[in-house]
């Protein structure tokens, strides 16, 4: 699963898809981390939302996870900060370093959801594992809405659609969205809050964790 053909079409791809709402998406619970000092940023892509957050937050230490280095490339362009430390890694077999700190809060947009399911338990257990016990986790996703009617049947084109042509671009491991809600759940985080976009197409959540799971 790799993302380096993807990288220098993924803005405009984005646009195509999404527009603008993507990245309304990202920013939804953006004040959260309003006093996360260290911050995990896992598949960024090219930047976007680091370059909001740099701006909003100077000071923070960021870390910045993907397995592609086309990506990094574009998001070390994005930011620049001395502070912004960029980490290439599969997600499936990464681990933090020794010395690395407990994050204060990670964030996964548009990540999850390229996991099968048991690649999504693992991840989310290793991500878990390296966030501090009180934690914020922030995750935005394409979704399917759970009435049925025409949001439903055209979220569920639009999966099919994009899972078909990433799976033939990168590779993409999920064949369809598997929800990290329960993986969460066990992790010992709880929904804080909860925002929908494009009539459910788009979710971004804010989950949180206020004491570590033993």
């Amino acid at each position: 699963m790799s993302f380096d053909t993807l990288a220098p079409h993924y803005r405009w791809l984005e646009a195509a898809i999404a527009g603008p709402i993507l990245q309304r998406a990202r920013l939804a619970h953006l004040a959260v981390l309003d006093q996360a000092q260290h911050i995990l940023l896992v598949g960024e892509g090219p930047g976007r939302f680091l370059r909001a957050l740099r701006a909003r937050r100077p000071d923070a230490q960021l870390t910045v996870l993907d397995a592609s280095a086309a990506m990094l490339r574009q998001a070390r362009r994005a930011d620049p900060s001395p502070r912004t430390t960029l980490v290439q890694a599969d997600l499936r077999t990464w681990t933090p370093r020794a010395d690395a700190p407990r994050w204060d809060a990670v964030v996964t947009h548009c990540v999850l959801d390229c996991f099968a399911p048991e690649s999504l338990h693992r991840v989310v257990n290793t991500l878990a594992a390296a966030a501090a016990p009180r934690a914020d986790w922030l995750v935005t996703d394409f979704t399917v809405p759970p009435q049925r009617g025409w949001r439903r049947l055209r979220a569920r084109g639009a999966h099919a659609l994009m899972y078909g042509t990433f799976r033939l671009v990168t590779g993409l491991e999920a064949r369809q969205l598997t929800p990290p809600d329960s993986n969460l759940q066990r992790a010992g985080f709880s929904l804080a809050a909860r925002r929908t976009f494009n009539h459910g197409l788009l979710q971004a959540d804010h989950w949180r964790r206020t004491e570590e799971i033993h």
